[in-house]
């Protein structure tokens, strides 16, 4: 079995990997759309490049990340409820 600390920095791994997969598949996905656009109507902005991706982080940022908040919140949860046992335990 594995100790409590590395059981709870695989949990802050997952949870920050559960966390961070939907705001960057969806900046890629704006990024595909958006370099395909310029592509096929010629368009060498960088404006139009870059304002899509802007407001889709500030939708994100205003949605609270898919759900990202909450993900960290049950994080921060487990890391509290633990602490106890973490100072008490055998670090060897």
């Amino acid at each position: 079995m594995m100790p409590l600390y590395l059981r709870l920095f695989q949990h802050a791994f997952s949870v920050a990997f559960s966390a961070i997969w939907p705001p960057v598949l969806m900046m890629l996905l704006v990024g595909l759309v958006t370099a395909i656009l310029q592509a096929v109507l010629q368009i060498e902005d960088a404006t139009f490049a870059l304002l899509p991706k802007t407001l889709v982080m500030i939708g994100i940022a205003f949605t609270g990340g898919f759900g990202a908040l909450h993900l960290f919140e049950a994080l921060a949860r487990d890391f509290i409820l633990h602490a106890p046992a973490l100072v008490h335990q055998s670090w060897y």
